[in-house]
């Protein structure tokens, strides 16, 4: 059942997990960049995406019979400019040609900006395709989107192995190659922009009517043969709180539901710019708000740090392998997708501070084990795929929590501006610095002034979260 949206979720996750983690060991060993040249052109994707999400999705609603030949057509050019990465590195490897480390920087960053141009936004361009899809159905899509986490582990796996075997790095570009050239192919079938007549159309004009004579968002629902069927969501909390509501009914944890609860970066910054609405400024400027937006971005920029310089890290300062590089992707995506699982859980259960300091503490505890970890051992390599499994407690619980957390301080018609003032901090402002710092602390001051630096951001971060939930500003 919706084959079709599995398959663009496995072929997206997979282009976009082929290159990507690789590409700063590529930099660094093929093209010959330092640490702090390796920073500037990561922080570039980030920010770049910020501005090219809003567009891309924006075109699509407008054109919704673009919808499938704009997914394929931007993933081709953004395709062509990451295998051009490729082919700079084989002209820097050519005794017959000389090329200027500035020109090459400079190309490189050319070929980064159309690739997160055209490329990374393809994520909220499939996001936005599937739910339209799924129309009625919309509680499905985390079983959709599931599919997606695993393709994303198994080919950073994929790909560390083939690396290993071959030892040829251009081995990413060919998987990237591959995956691209499938992501187009399949999007050329979505078909989003007419549906008249249909009875999936009926049934929408026929739930506009319901919710027009209500004052809530959702009507009830009920379940026949573990099917659930619900009315068309008009906000996206109003989406999750559905959710959560089917997962109470279930009683039991179903995963593809919980992670239909866990809205997208993406997403996020389409519906902050397609809605429109200021959020307040007296809720923007109370300290609980503050202080738990500043501890998002500190976060933020500690992960950056750590996933944009983790692979050269291991393969350059500790020597692992790639086949035991590759392993990154299914040992933090497990997890990540437990902590998703249960985090709403054990948030009822211990509280949103509680797991809020436990991410925090998880992150800062793995950054200060990769200080202590020994170049070529056999106990590093286990030990460093160990510390992995700390990435998907600190990354998984905190989002959970956060997605959910944002929403209580906001009224319903301001919590989309929420999710995408949220989401901007943490993976696009504070993945775009957390890049240039990260790779001017790994230039000057090594693995050990990296990886502190981020342990040091988490304990601030803490800090001043806690700060922002003591009793006299809890009236704030």
């Amino acid at each position: 059942m919706y084959l079709l949206c599995k398959l663009l979720y496995v072929a997206v996750f997979a282009l976009l997990s082929a290159a990507p983690p690789y590409l700063p060991i590529y930099y660094h060993d093929a093209l010959g960049f330092s640490s702090n040249q390796i920073g500037i052109v990561l922080a570039i994707a980030p920010f770049i995406q910020s501005a090219a999400c809003p567009l891309w999705t924006w075109l699509v609603d407008q054109k919704p019979q673009w919808h499938g030949l704009a997914m394929s057509l931007t993933s081709l050019l953004g395709g062509i400019a990451v295998m051009g990465i490729m082919m700079m590195g084989r002209l820097v490897a050519s005794p017959s040609v000389h090329i200027d480390m500035s020109t090459l920087v400079m190309l490189t960053s050319c070929m980064a900006l159309a690739f997160a141009f055209f490329t990374l936004p393809n994520v909220s361009l499939v996001d936005s395709a599937v739910m339209k899809i799924l129309g009625p159905n919309k509680i499905l899509y985390g079983q959709q989107r599931l599919w997606g986490s695993v393709s994303c582990g198994l080919t950073i796996l994929i790909v560390g192995q083939l690396i290993s075997m071959t030892n040829d790095l251009d081995m990413l570009f060919y998987v990237f190659g591959g995956s691209t050239i499938l992501f187009a192919f399949f999007a050329l079938f979505v078909r989003v922009g007419e549906r008249p007549g249909d009875e999936e159309d009926k049934l929408d004009k026929e739930n506009a009517k319901l919710m027009a004579s209500t004052n809530h968002g959702y009507q009830s629902f009920h379940q026949e043969n573990d099917t659930v069927h619900l009315f068309k969501a008009p906000t996206t909390q109003s989406f999750r709180e559905e959710v959560h509501d089917a997962l109470e009914s279930f009683g039991h944890l179903d995963l593809g539901l919980t992670l239909s609860t866990i809205s997208t970066v993406d997403q996020t910054l389409a519906h902050a710019l397609d809605q429109g609405t200021g959020a307040s400024m007296s809720i923007l400027c109370s300290i609980p708000v503050l202080t738990f937006l500043s501890s998002t971005l500190l976060l933020g920029i500690s992960l950056s740090m750590i996933v944009n310089f983790l692979f050269l890290f291991q393969g350059t300062d500790l020597k692992i392998p790639a086949s035991w590089i590759g392993w990154n992707g299914p040992t933090g995506g497990v997890t990540e997708l437990l902590s998703f699982c249960f985090a709403k859980q054990l948030t009822e259960r211990f509280g949103v501070a509680t797991m809020v300091v436990v991410a925090h503490m998880a992150t800062a505890i793995r950054c200060i084990g990769y200080t202590l970890l020994v170049p070529q051992s056999m106990l590093t390599n286990v030990l460093a795929l160990c510390l992995q499994t700390l990435h998907g407690i600190g990354f998984g619980l905190f989002w959970a929590t956060a997605v959910s957390e944002i929403d209580g301080f906001f009224p319903p018609e301001q919590r989309s501006m929420a999710q995408g003032i949220l989401g901007g901090l943490h993976a696009g402002l504070g993945t775009g610095i957390g890049a240039l710092i990260g790779g001017f602390l790994y230039e000057d001051f090594g693995a050990f002034g990296l990886f502190w630096t981020a342990a040091l951001l988490c304990f601030l971060s803490t800090a001043i979260f806690l700060i922002g939930r003591l009793p006299r500003f809890a009236s704030s």
